[in-house]
């Protein structure tokens, strides 16, 4: 079970609730270009490289669920354990200098395990992954290589492993109508919402909602973090995803100013459970069709 922590924004250019509340980084959106904002707990954290740009994929797991044996045995240590045992050299430090307090770590390791703290899922090293899978215990493999248009996620090991491929040219379709944007909305955001969306409505949908994208974009690479603040920025924030969570349709989103609810419609999608590009042409590709559930996104309506 996560820790409850208290919340805090990271101090940049945009608004971001580490695990509340966050717009999204127009330098990190993937496939489309509209600007949006998320809420719950993958939103709001660093974002790197989008998806449109990766040849690679990565390995998660929910750490806190490993018991404690299996975390050790993989080199999984939770940010928290990490974060106590380095308070815990402060002080015996602090008390043989004979000294009130005393930090040995800079700011910016411990910035990135307060960080760590609030989030969902792990990455993991291929070290961890063999000691998982040794112990049947799964964990997930996503990515998307630019070369072959190709979007994956993966549950590997456990009771019920999978493998599922699919680009965003494999809808279904199914003779509905052509989709009309709300009056507000122009047509050009509106279908650069929905290609800005679509590699995150798939991940949770080929996942059951586990793998999310901007999981994926907080795990990719690391870089030097903004430091923290507690101030009214924060609570309007705070206030603003209870909003939105509770329903409202409209909002006024702190540091960038109105943003409405658009719904975007459901659709299904072709996935391939074999590596499409990776196969005897002579033999059959197994498929089957996913439904992608409609959403609702939350989109600003003035320039920020």
């Amino acid at each position: 079970m996560k820790p409850a922590l208290r919340p805090f924004r990271l101090v940049t250019h945009r608004l971001a609730v580490p695990g509340v509340i966050g717009v999204r980084n127009p330098h990190s959106l993937s496939f489309g270009r509209g600007v949006h904002v998320l809420v719950g707990p993958d939103a709001g954290f660093p974002e790197h490289q989008p998806l449109d740009e990766w040849k690679s994929d990565v390995s998660l797991v929910d750490a806190r669920a490993l018991p404690a044996e299996l975390r050790e045995e993989a080199g999984l240590r939770l940010p928290e354990e990490a974060r106590a045992e380095r308070e815990a050299l402060d002080r015996a430090y602090a008390e043989a200098l004979g000294v009130g307090k005393l930090h040995t770590y800079g700011d910016g390791e411990l910035e990135e395990l307060a960080l760590d703290e609030r989030a969902r899922l792990t990455l993991i090293s291929e070290r961890a992954c063999r000691v998982l899978e040794a112990h049947g215990h799964p964990y997930w493999v996503a990515g998307y290589s630019r070369v072959t248009s190709l979007l994956w996620v993966h549950r590997i090991g456990g009771a019920a492993p999978f493998r599922a491929w699919t680009g965003s040219w494999d809808k279904v379709l199914d003779g509905s109508p052509p989709e009309v944007p709300p009056d507000w909305m122009g047509r050009e955001l509106y279908f650069e919402i929905e290609r800005a969306r679509w590699a995150d409505r798939a991940l949770r949908a080929l996942s059951g909602g586990e793998v999310t994208e901007p999981a994926l974009l907080r795990e990719a690479r690391r870089e030097s973090f903004p430091r923290f603040e507690e101030d009214d920025v924060l609570q309007q924030a705070l206030e603003v995803a209870a909003r939105m969570t509770a329903g409202a349709d409209e909002v006024l989103i702190p540091l960038h100013g109105p943003a409405r609810r658009v719904r975007l419609p459901a659709f299904t999608m072709r996935v391939y459970e074999t590596d499409p590009f990776d196969r005897n042409p002579l033999e059959p590709r197994p498929m089957r069709d996913v439904e992608v559930p409609a959403e609702d996104a939350w989109v600003l309506t003035a320039r920020s």
